[in-house]
């Protein structure tokens, strides 16, 4: 393969990661910690990210999608892989095979499983989703007594663990308290059948950091792997460490006179002399076009670091560049120099996931994953 360079780039932090998630291991008591890696371990990189945190001793990790499953087998053989999204039958066996463990809340994808581990010669595992409110996948919380009478009926399907999502976070606490108790009531119903699930899992990040009451057997780890929290001031608290940081060589300056327009539409107009620099990254790299310094969202533009000064956005970002002021730096930086487009960098600055999803009136999550493969990754594990 020919070898790809380009003057902008995603470095990702494998320590930071692995620190993140001893951080919230020592919050647990006997839990266990789930890694959340779906969505190419959140933009992070599903094998790197996943073989660094099975070396760091994490041996749960979660998938939504068939694909992330087998990726995430190719590097970490020993550890649990549980799929939590829907499957399509033509690749459940395959996925069995490798010993991935399935999310059940149909009586038609048991009785699959069912007759696929008479094929197999061994039971297949699966844990049981309960929704406990939030209106999307499991059996209904009320029904799942019933749901799993009828379960008993398979038995090549193994029951290993029962689990829900939560649907709010901080901002609604009487609704979380509301989900767990529905789940303590699935709980109550699965004992009265003796089926007593090794595995009780419902806490998501905000889950693990709103009470140790949400925490049971298992916690699912997402967001705050990688440094973000569902709230901004609860990555301080815990001293989080963000693990991404979107970085663009400088490629070009222009001084731009007064009054003259930057960009498509000249959008972006200097009021003097300006010293405005080019760095190839754009919209379709992931700088979220809403970030342009345009009409009524100057006050939510997109601001870049060098040598921990500011860098605004000019104008509208294009699909492969952007144009940056660079006046507060023009006698120190020079063609070829790094800038920070995103995350933390000692020498340049901090831009947080939280403050660029404000701007945009967005969430951390989709900055996150935005920043798309066509960017190279530097991984950084020390």
């Amino acid at each position: 393969m020919i070898p790809v360079r380009r003057p902008a780039w995603v470095e990702i932090h494998l320590d930071r990661i692995v620190r993140n998630a001893q951080r919230f291991q020592r919050m647990l008591r006997r839990a266990e910690l789930a890694a959340v890696v779906k969505a190419d371990a959140y933009g992070h990189g599903i094998e790197p990210v996943s073989a660094a945190l099975h070396r760091a001793g994490v041996r749960w990790f979660c998938v939504s999608t068939a694909e992330e499953a087998h990726r995430l087998r190719d590097v970490v053989s020993s550890g649990r892989v549980m799929l939590m999204g829907p499957v399509d039958r033509r690749d459940v066996r395959d996925l069995a095979k490798r010993g991935v463990i399935f999310t059940l809340f149909t009586i038609d994808f048991a009785d699959d499983l069912d007759r696929l581990s008479k094929r197999l010669g061994r039971p297949v595992r699966v844990h049981l989703k309960i929704d406990t409110g939030m209106n999307r996948l499991g059996v209904e919380w009320n029904q799942a007594g019933d749901f799993a009478l009828r379960l008993g009926l398979f038995r090549g399907v193994r029951v290993e663990g029962i689990y829900s999502h939560l649907a709010t976070s901080l901002e609604n606490l009487p609704f979380m308290r509301l989900q767990r108790r529905r789940f303590e009531w699935c709980l109550k119903q699965m004992r009265r059948l003796r089926l007593t699930p090794r595995y009780r899992h419902l806490a998501n990040t905000g889950g693990v950091l709103t009470s140790c009451d949400f925490h049971y057997d298992l916690v699912r780890v997402g967001l705050g792997l990688y440094g973000v929290t569902p709230r901004p001031e609860q990555s301080a608290k815990l001293n989080l460490e963000e693990a991404m940081a979107v970085k663009a060589r400088l490629i070009s300056v222009k001084w731009v006179e007064p009054d003259e327009g930057v960009g498509y539409g000249l959008a972006g107009r200097v009021e003097r002399l300006t010293p405005v620099g080019v760095v190839q990254v754009g919209y379709a790299d992931g700088l979220d076009w809403r970030l342009s310094h345009t009409g009524q969202r100057r006050r939510n533009a997109a601001v870049a670091c060098y040598g921990g000064r500011a860098l605004p956005v000019i104008g509208r970002i294009c699909m492969d560049q952007c144009f940056l002021d660079l006046s507060r730096v023009a006698d120190d930086i020079e063609t070829g120099d790094p800038i920070l487009i995103q995350g933390n960098d000692p020498a340049h600055g901090t831009i947080t996931f939280w403050e660029t999803a404000k701007k945009i009136g967005t969430i951390p999550y989709e900055v996150m994953t935005g920043f798309g493969k066509r960017l190279p990754r530097k991984y950084i594990t020390g």
